[in-house]
């Protein structure tokens, strides 16, 4: 199908836009990016995060149903499946088989930095599962380098791109950033898990009070939200830490301009959309180099890495960070500054077009 006579440019495959996670925030930074109107995007639904199990599971088999008539109406010249781990990879499945049947090249895009050990440490039905998808793909997209390198060396005849996620830095341009000294405002933010280091952060809260009694921990997430609230309460740290649940909107922007420190000293990792968020809004950074981190993030230039588990020294990177001004304000400005040139809404965009526009004329 040609790309100027199909009615569509590119479907792309993923959550709803409202549901709560890093790919649904990917798809909305596209969708405000030139390149989605350029290219004739349309994004087609797959999962909506309701609390009820039963209403999601209707709803994703509802969204199988209409997916035939939906590409047949649409005629995209291309699909774009954007996948996690576990239930959002076997999602997912049947939207590249339909596809591949109809003979629409597909382009899967991996969001995790954990799928490599998604597929090499599953059984033989998702070794499976991971290899057929890869070879009736068109090519697959990673975040980073180095998750590239290691799909390549199992699958060297399949071919792949990197592209970062993308953020919108003119959001955070047309505001003023919360000045460093006498900011002692803490964050962490994303999904509230023990893979994300986010209860690493509870055990070093002694230590930072110890030295700044005035530190304020703010966590802001959804998942283990009440297990997190009772472990707080039950340390005796309710004084020195708060947690919000899932924020969106004018509060997260809010909160990611007037904090002084963002904390994600996770165990594993794709490109976390928050980095990126905390390079835009100058909001200085201590995390871990672990999946697609190292290739976004530069130490001493947006922040500082400490080793994944190690809460001794994210303690110390954090007394330090909160006794230097200068040192925050001066990463603050730099870390902006690399945002803009490297991750900026339409720099991504131009990526993706390249990819797409050359997969339907001659392959990715």
């Amino acid at each position: 199908m040609s790309w100027f006579t199909a009615s569509a440019g590119v479907m792309f495959i993923a959550p709803d836009i409202h549901a709560q996670g890093g790919i649904s925030a990917v798809i909305r930074n596209y969708q405000r990016s030139g390149f989605w109107s350029k290219c004739r995007c349309i994004h087609f639904s797959t999962y909506r995060d309701w609390d009820s199990k039963f209403v999601r599971i209707i709803y994703a088999v509802w969204r199988c149903c209409v997916f035939l008539p939906s590409v047949l109406i649409k005629r995209p010249a291309a699909i774009s499946i954007h996948t996690s781990t576990h239930g959002s990879f076997y999602r997912k499945l049947f939207y590249i088989l339909i596809s591949r049947l109809l003979a629409i090249p597909v382009v899967i895009h991996i969001h995790p930095g954990s799928f490599f050990e998604f597929f090499a440490k599953g059984n033989t039905l998702t070794r499976f599962a991971v290899s057929t998808s890869a070879q009736l793909s068109e090519g697959l997209i990673f975040l980073s380098e180095s998750a590239l390198k290691q799909f390549h060396a199992v699958f060297p005849k399949v071919r792949m791109a990197v592209v970062p996620n993308p953020v919108d830095v003119e959001l955070y341009e047309s505001r003023n950033r919360a000045p460093m000294k006498g900011n002692y405002r803490i964050l962490f933010m994303g999904w509230i898990i023990k893979e994300k280091g986010v209860y690493d952060i509870v055990d070093v809260i002694p230590d930072v009070i110890t030295h700044f009694p005035q530190a304020k921990f703010i966590f802001a997430g959804n998942k283990e939200v009440e297990q997190l609230k009772e472990m707080i309460k039950d340390r005796h740290l309710s004084q020195y830490a708060e947690v919000l649940g899932w924020i969106e909107g004018k509060q997260k922007l809010d909160l990611l301009l007037t904090s002084r420190l963002l904390l994600l000293p996770s165990y594993s990792e794709g490109i976390p959309n928050v980095i990126l968020e905390a390079m835009a809004s100058g909001l200085p950074t201590i995390t871990t180099p672990v999946g697609g981190i190292p290739s976004v993030f530069i130490e001493d230039e947006n922040g500082y890495f400490v080793p994944p588990g190690n809460t001794r020294e994210l303690a110390s990177r954090i007394i330090q960070m909160l006794g230097d001004d200068n040192a925050c304000e001066r990463i603050s400005n730099l870390t902006s500054r690399r945002a803009k040139e490297f991750y900026a809404l339409e720099i991504i965009g131009r990526q993706l077009e390249n990819i797409y526009k050359n997969l339907v004329n001659q392959g990715i």
